[in-house]
């Protein structure tokens, strides 16, 4: 299992990565499908929607990257807490799949849903629970 979690200023991404199982055959993503298989889900870099650059430079101090809000960090990482709880008591554990219909609820474990990521805005106190492919 890994889990990682990211930080901004006011933002804090928590992911789960996909176990890989050499004997399935992967398909390819199917369009308007409701859930994504464990072993196909996106990494981390796979999920990257900015380009890497420097984070520090011609900027403000509230837009650098190495400043982030005081709670984030604590509401990132009990979230990936609860998201390692909920994947460990899922049936499928690891491989358990990424449900994109919300109201699915054949796929949660006995915790509730298993999500992907979680994309949290602490300026809109909202999250998101995006879920993507890997790339082959």
């Amino acid at each position: 299992i890994c889990i990682n979690s990211a930080l901004g200023f006011d933002t804090y991404l928590v992911m789960r990565h996909g176990g890989k199982d050499e004997s399935e055959v992967l398909d390819p993503p199917q369009i308007g499908a409701s859930t994504i298989s464990g072993t196909q889900l996106g990494c981390y870099f796979c999920n990257d929607v900015v380009a890497p650059s420097d984070s520090t430079k011609d900027r403000t101090l509230d837009q650098m990257c190495t400043v982030t809000r005081p709670g984030n960090a604590f509401v990132a990482a009990s979230l990936a807490v609860e998201l390692m709880v909920s994947i460990l008591q899922h049936p499928q554990q690891g491989r358990a799949p990424a449900t994109l219909d919300l109201n699915d609820e054949k796929q949660d474990s006995c915790l509730g849903r298993v999500p992907h990521q979680i994309r949290g805005f602490l300026a809109h106190f909202s999250s998101v629970q995006p879920a993507s492919h890997a790339f082959n």
